[in-house]
Parts: structure tokens; sequence; C-alpha cells
């Protein structure tokens, strides 16, 4: 049984990383290497500023909001403790596969903290979940902007049709909530560590907390997605409109998330190509836009390296 797991998870990751070069093969047969070097040559260091503040300003609203999250299950920190691990979870995920390792790390750092793993754990996939949530709400309420582009684009089609799907599975599970019967077969759940989560984690819908994150949510997809995304384009001299760039950043966050690939690497880029590409931004200037926000967003994480370097000695 351990060696068909072991098995699983290699053929796993090396789907992942085929798809990672299959997609930055891609890339990179399009993209004029040369107008990237000049783009990057002329970027505008006022806006690359604005972007690490918004990033930094994001970072604090997540803390805020997980802060919030865990104090309704009794589980207490400062936003300063707060701040450092979300920062350490995005420098783990520099090295990690995927981008689960940040998770899980803030997920064992607050269950260190306070002996309570599942309702830590329960924490952080709340806190997860409320802000895709927020941001597939936000993307639907934008994306009649885009429905001119549709027949002339296939990913963007599909695109909207899954995330559709995902409020209409979301409907059905909340009617099912509020039958009896659901709560019933809830108890029958034969693995005690799944049921203590699902357990954990419906708690939040008793505690009326679902709101509060959703606006902690989309003050931070505002600041820390919208805001600091835009400032990487007039960095770059694009005069794309704020509105239609709305209309397409949070299907571009949505996509970059999905793991198909290591770490999101070519995913994030190709999203960025085909879906600016859309409203007539340049490969070279998406792709630029990618690969920037990649690596400032590395940088800003290396701000934790002391945080993480201690948490390792203990």
């Amino acid at each position: 049984m351990q060696k068909i797991k072991t098995y699983k998870k290699i053929l796993l990751v090396g789907a992942k990383i085929i798809v990672s070069i299959a997609l930055i093969y891609w890339l990179v047969q399009g993209v004029n290497w040369r107008q990237m070097e000049v783009q990057i040559y002329n970027v505008s260091w006022s806006f690359l500023a604005a972007y690490v503040v918004f990033q930094l300003m994001g970072n604090v609203i997540s803390t805020r909001k997980w802060q919030i999250i865990s104090a309704f299950k009794d589980l207490h920190f400062t936003v300063k403790e707060g701040f450092f691990v979300y920062l350490t979870g995005t420098f783990i995920n520099n090295f990690m596969p995927s981008t689960i390792g940040g998770d899980a790390y803030r997920s064992l750092w607050l269950a260190k903290r306070s002996g309570a793993k599942a309702a830590a754990l329960s924490t952080v996939v709340f806190d997860r979940f409320s802000g895709l949530w927020t941001m597939a709400i936000l993307a639907l309420a934008l994306s009649p902007f885009l429905f001119p582009l549709i027949k002339n684009s296939l990913p963007l089609f599909l695109t909207l049709i899954v995330l559709a799907a995902f409020f209409v599975a979301d409907l059905i599970i909340t009617y099912a909530y509020c039958q009896p019967w659901f709560h019933r077969a809830v108890l029958r759940i034969p693995f005690h560590k799944v049921k203590r989560l699902f357990e954990e984690v419906t708690f939040y819908t008793k505690k009326h907390i679902w709101w509060r994150a959703s606006l902690w949510s989309a003050l931070f997809i505002f600041v820390g997605v919208a805001l600091s995304n835009f400032m990487l384009f007039r960095a770059l001299g694009s005069d794309i409109g704020f509105i239609p760039f709305l209309s397409v950043i949070f299907l571009v966050t949505i996509i970059s998330t999905v793991p198909l690939s290591i770490n999101n690497i070519g995913i994030k880029e190709w999203a960025y190509v085909t879906f600016f590409g859309l409203l007539g931004v340049s490969i070279e200037t998406a792709l630029t836009v990618a690969l920037l926000s990649r690596f400032l967003q590395m940088l800003i994480s290396f701000i934790a390296l002391p945080q993480y370097l201690s948490t390792r000695e203990k």
C-alpha cells in the first residue's frame, strides 16, 4: 500500500513537471526576448515600489483575516506574529512542489501553539476557501465585460463555465447543510480525523463568521491582488484600463492556483499571456508582469528568513 502511494506521488510530480516544461516551451516560442529586455530596462521604479507596498499591505490584511478566523476557535496570536508566519509560509512555497506547503506550515505553527490540531487546520482551510469563494464571486460579477470575447477564446469560455459550476455546487452544498439528514450523514463518516475536521470547518457557519471573512478577503483581493498587479502593468508602460484589468486579473489569479504544475510554474505565465492578450496586452508585457510578480514575491518572502531559521532551530 505504501509503495502504491509512493508511485502515485512520483507520477503526480512527474506529470506536473511535464506540464511546466510544455507550457514554458510554448511561451518561449512566441516571445520577443529583446522587447522584454527593453521593457525591464525602462521599468518604472516608483511603480515597482508601489507594488511592494501593496503586497505588504495585502499580507497584513490576510494576517488580520486569519487572526479573526482563529479567534472564533479561541486560538489567538498577534498581527505581528501572524504576519511573519504568513511570510514564512510564502518563503517555504518557493522551495515546495506546490503552494500548500505554506498552508501546512501555518497549520503546524498554530497547532503547536494551541495544542488544537483540527481547529488550527480548519482555520487555514476556511481562510483559503473563503478567499477563493470571494474571488470567484468578483470574477463572475465582472465577467459580463468579457462576454464579447468568449467566442474567440475557448480557455475563457471553459473558465467561466467552471466558475458557474462551482457556484451551483456551492448552492447545492448549502442547501444540503440546512437539512437534518446532512448532519446525520456527517456523524456516520467512518474516518474520525476527516469527520473531526469537517465538524471544525462547518463550525464557522454557526458563528456567522462567513461574511466577515469574505469582507476581509475582498479587501485583500483589491489591495494585494488588483492594485499590486495593476502597478506592475503601469511599471511597464501598459495603458490597460482599470475595469478591463479587473475583469481579467481575478480569473488569472484563480487559474494560477490550480495545482497542475510545480509551484504553478508555467500555469501562471500562460494565464497572464492568454487572458490579458484578449485585452490587447502583448505577450511580452503579460509575461514580464508574471515573471516580475513571481520574482518580487520571492524577494518579499525573504523578509521571513530569520523567522524560518529560528523556527527550524526550535
